[in-house]
């Protein structure tokens, strides 16, 4: 039996369109088209029937029995997808491992060894579909994925992602110098397994589409691990392709000046990746915590987003990452999970961390300090802050007409769950009983912050599609 060609959700909606705007539309409806996997339009009051809702969004006839109706429980509500800029697939292998070392000791000691062990496809290809079920079902909807500098495995993980129907960047990482001797490439290697693997997750087709669920991603690893040959045709084969582009820049000190031996030539380490063609709207910086003056202002002339992964920071000794420094710099910022540098595969857990990074700096600075970031902004990074640093805010992040419909169905009762009901929470029952219920809602969203993992995703729609569901 064909299902019906539209959806309609009745109930709370979510998002946060703008930075710090948390928009709560309490009792409203969504409608879908399945087929273009699009979001056809909203209402306010979900108070027309629902076939007369979509006729009025599409101008077409529509019977009852071509819309299917989901209506939210009491305790639910409906949310964009969250978004992972920036994760490493093969480190879920030692999640949780050596986070007693600062990063470039951990990157020798587990890194690198775990990594090269993926050189085995079979053993590769039973990690990643593990890892992108467990991305999923923490309600990540789109995810900036690092594979290893193995083509046929970094496909493996292509495929897992598209039998699970995920929207990612997946890319083939490329290592060509001061790697050690067990875990690196040749130049000529690097680039020729780099194209290979372009052509076989694109064919001849450009990387331009929005609409493909899984597209590459040119992904020096950082630069001192690359030669300059190699990040400037990295470059080219970018720009010819119009692919995104992902890398680490700034994470800590140590690194940094690692760079500065590497490259003396070049001023900054921003400005290794700009004479290299690696810098532009549709590149994605991971970490950047210790940014200087100049870096600051070649990320922001360029357009460079920003991946904010506070847990890996955290947990090696990285640093704070001074993220309204960025905002307020006019600098895309999303949010990232950095498995295994961070030890946690949620972005509901990043959401936190980021509160907590933010928190640390305004507890050190004192009264001049900016304002932490508050439970819209967290959001906002963890969603449309997310697309935006993707290149995809045109297309997912919030809950608008013309959008793909990655969205989540949040569920505060589910069983096991950490937040509390309404009447256990005096200041969420006060403002339902004054009839306070955008207000009721803000409280609600924020427990959702702090309180809330994967037992509170109910289900995980992507394009429309059910692609997880407890």
């Amino acid at each position: 039996m064909t299902p019906p060609a539209y959806a309609v959700f009745r109930g709370c909606i979510i998002d946060a369109p703008a930075l710090g705007a948390l928009r709560i539309r309490p009792a409203a409806a969504l409608g879908v088209d399945r087929r273009s996997g699009r979001i056809i339009g909203v209402a306010a009051e979900a108070t027309a029937p629902p076939e007369r809702l979509v006729g009025e969004w599409t101008g077409a006839a529509v019977a009852a029995a071509d819309v299917e109706v989901t209506d939210l429980g009491a305790d639910q509500f409906l949310m964009p997808g969250l978004i992972d800029t920036h994760t490493h697939a093969p480190q879920f292998s030692f999640i949780g491992v050596g986070h007693d070392l600062p990063l470039m000791e951990w990157l020798e000691k587990y890194t690198y060894r775990h990594e090269s062990e993926l050189q085995d496809v079979a053993r590769a290809r039973a990690l990643y579909a593990d890892v992108v079920r467990r991305v999923l079902r923490s309600g990540c909807t789109m995810a900036a994925y690092y594979g290893t500098i193995h083509r046929e495995s970094t496909c493996a993980l292509v495929d897992a992602v598209r039998a699970a129907g995920q929207r990612a960047y997946v890319g083939k990482v490329c290592m060509d110098a001061n790697s050690p001797d067990y875990y690196c490439e040749t130049t000529d290697e690097s680039l020729r397994e780099t194209e290979a693997f372009v052509r076989a997750v694109l064919g001849d087709q450009s990387g331009a589409d929005d609409a493909l669920l899984v597209r590459p991603i040119i992904t020096p690893r950082f630069a001192p691990a690359c030669t300059v040959r190699c990040m400037r045709a990295l470059g080219d084969i970018a720009r010819e392709r119009r692919l995104p582009i992902q890398s680490h820049m700034c994470e800590s000190p140590a690194e940094i000046e690692f760079a500065k031996r590497c490259f003396p030539a070049y001023a900054s380490y921003s400005a290794i990746y700009h004479a290299m063609g690696l810098f532009g709207p549709r590149t994605i910086m991971a970490h950047c915590i210790h940014m200087s003056d100049d870096d600051m202002r070649l990320v922001r002339e360029c357009g460079v987003g920003v991946s904010h992964c506070p847990n890996s920071n955290f947990s090696l000794s990285s640093g704070v990452a001074d993220v309204r420094r960025l905002l307020d710099a006019g600098i895309p910022v999303g949010l990232g999970t950095d498995v295994s540098g961070g030890y946690s595969s949620s972005i509901i857990d990043a959401m936190r961390m980021a509160a907590a990074a933010s928190r640390v700096l305004t507890a050190q600075r004192g009264p001049a300090a900016s304002a932490p970031l508050s439970t819209a902004e967290l959001l906002f990074l963890a969603t449309q802050g997310g697309a935006r640093v993707m290149g995809m805010h045109d297309h997912i992040g919030t809950l608008d007409p013309g959008k793909l419909f990655d969205a989540l169905v949040v569920d505060l009762a589910a069983p096991g769950s950490h937040v509390p009901a309404p009447a256990a929470a005096p200041a969420v029952a006060r403002a339902q009983q004054l009839g306070r219920i955008e207000e009721a809602w803000a409280l609600r969203a924020e427990q959702f912050v702090y309180l809330a993992d994967d037992r509170n995703i109910a289900r995980v729609y992507i394009s429309a599609k059910l692609v997880h569901s407890l």
